[in-house]
């Protein structure tokens, strides 16, 4: 994790909590939403549980992500005018890397040897083959090779970005929005939502989670993110409400009028072309909302907040294997499947947590992790 100023520990818990509910989204996927995963007891389909499911994966994709790497971007010119731009990169490149070692090597192909015993694999013989064909499972650590990525490539820009600005306009921000829609839109025409990329990247998605880590960057001498202005919260969380039900508006109607039917993944239809510019209304609307609540109501975090702080990059490296396995363990239960989600995630983010803190018991992880 980044060193934090005294005054920022409120960003800890916020990563830790937007960590935990990456332990949910992955659990919902598990039952019924949209969205790859490593094990599905549900697939999707159009039962109420399912599309609930799908919607909540749907908002939080939407922005969930896009969080991490703005603040991730917030960091990144303090720490490089600490240790200079080789030692900090060489730093980034450790601290990134090892987790995603740890992950592909090790629990990601034990995640799919225990998601294969629900096909009578032993998961031995599994995890044997896997490691025998040098398979690498990147799965949700897709994220630290990519942050390894966009941090090598503004690096060299850094000194230019971090000038001293006001916080962006309402219309620089519209601005922005647009750019990311379109762009994602043209993207998705060539790699649809849920086609992945090297090592595990939507590039569908990139379009807003670049342009949130430049900003993250460039707002970091001004502390735009730090202290986020109300008006400009107040006006994107009006801009949220009203734009979060223009995309399920736009699906029902595609089964009603052909013309705005298509696959919302991508390509030339009036669902894709929505879905694309929803996300950064969306987005914008809930990051300035939750950055604004976690700096008012995590300014001296203890207990439970304090550990999910510390806890968030464990829990994110970890939970692949805990959200699979409790999964399994009770698919033999007759339970309504929204009800076994519930039971399900709180057991997951219980566990995690649980793990997380007994590991960072450990100096060495404490040091590398």
């Amino acid at each position: 994790m980044n060193h934090l100023d005294s005054r920022d520990k409120w960003v800890d818990v916020l990563r830790g909590l937007v960590a935990l509910l990456v332990v949910v989204h992955h659990t919902a996927l598990m039952y019924g939403a949209i969205g790859s995963w490593f094990w599905h007891e549900k697939s999707p389909d159009n039962s109420f549980s399912s599309l609930l499911l799908t919607a909540f994966c749907t908002f939080n994709q939407a922005w969930f992500m896009g969080l991490f790497f703005l603040l991730a971007g917030a960091y990144v010119p303090t720490a490089l005018a600490r240790k200079g731009a080789n030692l900090y990169l060489m730093d980034r490149l450790v601290r990134l890397g090892l987790p995603l070692l740890v992950f592909g090597c090790l629990l990601g192909p034990f995640t799919i040897a225990l998601a294969f015993t629900s096909k009578g694999f032993a998961i031995q013989d599994t995890l044997m083959a896997l490691w025998r064909q040098s398979h690498f499972e990147s799965g949700p650590l897709w994220f630290v090779a990519a942050l390894w990525v966009m941090t090598c490539m503004v690096t060299p820009f850094v000194p230019w970005l971090q000038r001293v600005r006001p916080f962006p306009s309402m219309a620089m921000m519209w601005v922005a929005a647009l750019l990311v829609g379109a762009s994602a839109f043209l993207i998705r025409l060539v790699w649809p939502v849920g086609q992945t990329w090297w090592i595990g990247w939507q590039l569908g998605y990139f379009p807003g989670y670049v342009l949130l880590f430049i900003a993250g960057v460039a707002g970091a001498k001004s502390r735009w993110w730090f202290d986020v202005p109300a008006p400009a919260a107040s006006t994107w969380r009006r801009v949220m409400r009203w734009s979060v039900w223009l995309l399920p508006l736009v699906f029902i109607s595609g089964s009603l009028i052909p013309w705005l039917a298509g696959p919302a993944v991508g390509g030339w239809n009036v669902q894709a072309f929505v879905y694309a510019f929803w996300e950064p209304l969306v987005a914008w609307g809930v990051l300035l909302r939750l950055l604004r609540w976690a700096q008012q109501r995590f300014i001296s975090p203890s207990g439970a907040y304090k550990a999910m702080g510390q806890s968030a990059m464990t829990v994110y490296l970890i939970h692949a294997p805990i959200v699979v396995g409790l999964g399994l363990a009770l698919q033999g239960l007759d339970w309504p499947v929204l009800l076994k989600f519930v039971v399900s995630a709180g057991l997951s983010v219980l566990i995690c947590l649980i793990c997380a803190q007994l590991l960072l018991r450990s100096a060495f992880w404490r040091r590398w992790f």
